[in-house]
């Protein structure tokens, strides 16, 4: 008994409480993503890069698992009530010669609408939309050297070869150049100012601003 007794009291506190150890838990197996989720994930990637997707390009190098036809019936869905639920957040813009995709949280419609047009190497439509757009929102003519850097890149040669090619097309009959005293030029359309207001803004950007900065 005494024996047993000085055992007891030998024994440490840790050694009394010492836990029974547990097997860890089964890990879980991974959830496969669905053909939409592995598309969704391309396009995102795609526009975090500022740029939109083309379907083309995209059934070239689609995900694993997923095949032209699922992604062809899955993404001409996309904006409409029939939509998968992970493509809720992807639109596209309809080129004339293909479909282009972009996640609308990282990217607005217009700028998507130029980066298609930019794909479809449309200069005319480009540079009349653009024109358009900048006539009518700030108002102001969109100068050649904005279309010679980002995102567009046009050469000199090419703008002015487009300029000369919509004074000929009905569809671009608004569109029309004005030049400032120093040589800087810029397209305007009528359908939001007028050419001697568009000469007078042109003048400002490309001279007077120079000037004064």
């Amino acid at each position: 008994m005494e024996k047993e007794q000085e055992l007891l009291e030998r024994q440490s506190p840790e050694e009394e409480a010492a836990p029974i150890e547990e097997a860890p838990p089964p890990e879980a197996a991974p959830v496969e993503e669905t053909p939409a989720q592995k598309l969704a994930a391309c396009i995102l990637a795609t526009t975090r890069e500022a740029h939109v997707t083309p379907l083309k390009k995209l059934k070239l190098h689609l995900p694993e698992g997923v095949t032209p036809e699922e992604a062809e019936e899955l993404l001409t869905k996309a904006g409409t009530p029939e939509a998968d639920p992970a493509l809720e957040k992807i639109a596209f813009i309809r080129g004339k010669k293909d479909l282009y995709f972009y996640e609308t949280t990282l990217m607005t419609a217009h700028f998507a609408e130029l980066d298609s047009l930019i794909m479809d190497k449309d200069i005319l439509r480009t540079i009349a939309t653009v024109t358009r757009s900048d006539c009518k929102l700030y108002p102001r003519p969109t100068q050649f050297s904005k279309l010679m850097g980002y995102p567009f890149y046009f050469s000199e040669d090419e703008i002015e070869g487009a300029a000369a090619r919509m004074e000929k097309l009905e569809e671009y009959a608004d569109i029309g150049v004005v030049t400032a005293s120093n040589g800087g030029k810029g397209f305007y359309s009528t359908q939001f100012i007028s050419r001697g207001y568009a000469q007078g803004l042109i003048e400002s950007v490309e001279v007077e601003e120079r000037e004064n900065p």
